[in-house]
C-alpha cells in the first residue's frame, strides 16, 4: 500500500518513519507547505503536485487542508486516516458524507491506552453519575499546541455524555460563572506548559472520595504507530466512517 503523508512537522515526521518500518506499507512521499528538513521521499508542497497513484493518506496537518485532502481522496478512491485536531462540526459533516464513497478514519487521538481510557470512563459514568459523583475532565499539553480543550478531552466528555444520554453540558471557563456547580456540569481543563507530550484525566468526585482514570502519553511515537495501525485497519474496507472504538 502506497502511504502519502500530509504534513512534515514533529508528528508528520513521526508518522512517516512509521510508515517506512512497516513492511506492510510503502512511504510514497510527504506533502507540506515548507520543509524544515528535506525528505528522503518525494515532498510535495500541495496535493496537485503528485504523480504517483496513492493508495491512502494520513494526515497530521491543519483542519485548513480537509477540503483538499478529500477532494483528492474521492478522486483517487484513497483511504485517509484523520489525526488532525480542531475539526469543526462542519468538518466533520464533510468527513461524514465523503464516508459514503471512500473508508475513513478520524480521531483526535490515536493511541492504544486512550481508545482503552474512552472505553472505561464511558462504561463507569452512568454507575457513578448515579452514585452522585461530579465529573470533570483536565489535560494538560506543551506550550507550543494552539487549540484548547485538546480534541481527546472533547472526544472523553462526548463519550462520557453519550453514556448519560446527552444530558450534560461542558463548562470551559468558571472564571465568568458565579454560582455553584450544576449537577449535569462537566468542567473541562486545560493546562499548557514546557514539553508534555499529552496527559488526559477524567475525575469522579464523590462524598469524601474521588476516582481518577489517567492517561499519559510519554512519546509521538504512540500516535504515529496509532495512526499506522488505524490505517491497516481500514485496509479491508471499501468505504465508512471508522474510529478508536472501531479499532479495539
Amino acid at each position: 500500500m502506497k502511504v502519502l503523508v500530509y504534513g512534515y512537522g514533529l508528528m508528520g515526521k513521526k508518522v512517516a518513519h512509521a510508515v517506512m518500518n512497516d513492511a506492510d506499507l510503502e512511504l510514497a512521499g510527504v506533502v507540506s507547505p515548507v520543509f524544515d528538513v528535506q525528505p528522503e521521499v518525494p515532498a510535495y508542497k500541495s496535493l496537485d503536485e503528485v504523480q504517483d497513484d496513492i493508495d491512502a493518506i494520513i494526515d497530521f496537518s491543519h483542519p485548513a487542508n480537509l477540503d483538499s485532502i478529500l477532494s483528492y481522496a474521492l478522486k483517487n478512491k484513497c483511504k485517509v486516516v484523520f489525526a488532525t485536531t480542531g475539526f469543526s462540526a462542519e468538518d466533520l459533516k464533510k468527513i461524514e458524507e465523503a464516508s459514503h464513497e471512500i473508508a475513513l478514519f478520524q480521531s483526535y487521538n490515536t493511541s492504544y491506552g486512550v481508545a482503552m481510557m474512552n472505553k472505561m470512563v464511558s462504561e463507569f459514568a452512568k454507575e457513578f453519575f448515579e452514585h452522585h459523583f461530579d465529573i470533570e475532565i483536565m489535560e494538560k499539553h506543551h506550550n507550543q499546541k494552539i487549540d484548547s480543550p485538546s480534541g481527546t478531552a472533547v472526544m472523553l466528555y462526548d463519550g462520557i455524555n453519550n453514556a448519560l444520554d446527552d444530558s450534560l453540558e461542558p463548562t470551559y471557563d468558571r472564571h465568568s460563572i458565579h454560582r455553584k456547580r450544576e449537577r449535569n456540569e462537566v468542567g473541562i481543563s486545560s493546562i499548557r506548559g514546557g514539553t508534555i507530550f499529552g496527559e488526559h484525566t477524567v475525575m469522579f468526585a464523590g462524598q469524601d472520595e474521588i476516582v481518577e482514570v489517567k492517561h499519559t502519553a510519554l512519546s509521538k511515537e504512540v500516535f504515529a504507530n496509532g495512526a499506522v495501525a488505524a490505517l491497516k485497519a481500514l485496509m479491508n474496507k471499501d468505504k465508512g466512517l471508522f474510529d478508536l472504538k472501531t479499532l479495539y
